[in-house]
């Protein structure tokens, strides 16, 4: 491992690449595959990273190709546009912004939650960069839901989110609080330290076949793994 200071343009990562494979004295011609978090100064075409690798490594061997992955993590981040739950996600990304974008209306909320003996004193908010925070975020709508169509009401603004009174919409936010909770369990089985990569694809298997398994119970109209309501 070796640590960046300064820019981090595609040429400064090169340059720190290449120190390193020299200092090691590693054979170009035995790289065959490079797995990155797919940002703009690896993969640009003219000048990121991916581009000088492939074309150092060609210098040696014009016929080889080096193989690009995206991060592990992050295809399984990506998974989850599958799952289709924009129409879950965005009333909950509203209503955490309603609530907490205010200042007053913030501390109003707060408020409110002490003076009912909430479970949870706040909302989180949910980042679109770590969207390991949208299950929390989700869940948390979902354990004080009551409190928040009480406060709601108390400011006049309940029909300004229908969904918190929409029996169906409110089923697919506990789908999504379950299925994203499972997810975030995996993701967080894939980071860490001293990650081999064959500990990573039995973590990726074992929760394929949950998926299978899931998706087996629920076509049964069994939802023991799923025990939000």
């Amino acid at each position: 491992m070796e640590s960046l200071k300064g820019t981090t343009r595609g040429e400064d990562l090169y340059n720190s690449v290449l120190g390193v494979i020299e200092r090691h004295k590693l054979p170009w011609n035995m790289l065959t595959n490079v797995t990155i978090d797919g940002s703009p100064n690896l993969t640009g075409k003219n000048v990121g990273l991916l581009k000088r690798i492939q074309d150092r490594v060609k210098e040696d061997n014009p016929e080889q190709e080096v193989i690009f992955l995206h991060c592990i993590i992050h295809q399984e981040t990506l998974c989850k546009s599958v799952l289709q739950l924009d129409h879950v996600v965005k009333p909950v990304v509203k209503l955490v912004n309603f609530i907490r974008a205010r200042g007053l209306q913030h501390r109003q909320f707060i408020t409110f939650l002490e003076e009912t003996d909430a479970d949870h004193q706040d909302l989180l908010y949910h980042s679109n960069v770590l969207w390991l925070s949208l299950g929390k975020v989700c869940q948390r709508v979902w354990e004080l839901k009551q409190d928040i169509v009480s406060f709601l009401e108390l400011l006049e603004k309940a029909s300004d989110f229908p969904e918190l009174s929409d029996t169906d919409w409110l089923c697919d936010l506990a789908f999504a609080v379950d299925i994203l909770t499972r997810m975030n369990e995996l993701n967080v089985k894939l980071q860490g330290k001293d990650q081999f990569v064959h500990e990573m694809y039995i973590n990726v298997r074992a929760f394929k076949t949950k998926l299978a398994l899931f998706s087996k119970q629920i076509s049964n109209k069994s939802f023991a793994h799923f025990p939000t309501h």
